[in-house]
């Protein structure tokens, strides 16, 4: 059960790494840059299982949902990239769920 924990920590890493790249594609910033840094971090935290540390990044997931939420729904007649960063967000949520609620990422992190 702590392999498929871990597993699914991992892939949760590596899609915040690629969600921040595309973001930084899209729309070059100094902001989308220390995002992909802080992904970078994540994942990493994620890797090393320092306890409790699923639950830190899962509020930061639930945070970014809801700091983009209004913004993303607001704007979605303005064009596709709304759409995508809607479709960003409710994956951020749910990966902030797998984080705080699932089995075997609690097992992974408990041992």
């Amino acid at each position: 059960m702590a392999e498929t924990g871990r597993n699914m920590a991992t892939g949760i890493g590596v899609y915040l790494i690629i969600k921040a790249a595309l973001n930084l594609i899209l729309g070059f910033s100094a902001g989308n840059v220390v995002t992909l840094l802080v992904a970078g971090v994540i994942f990493v935290l994620l890797c090393k299982r320092i306890p409790y540390t699923n639950y830190i990044i899962a509020i930061y997931l639930a945070l970014v949902f809801l700091a983009h939420f209004w913004t993303n729904i607001t704007n979605l007649g303005n064009g596709w990239v709304y759409w995508l960063y809607l479709i960003e967000g409710v994956l951020d949520l749910l990966a902030g769920a797998a984080l705080a609620f699932n089995k075997s990422i609690k097992a992974y992190y408990q041992q």
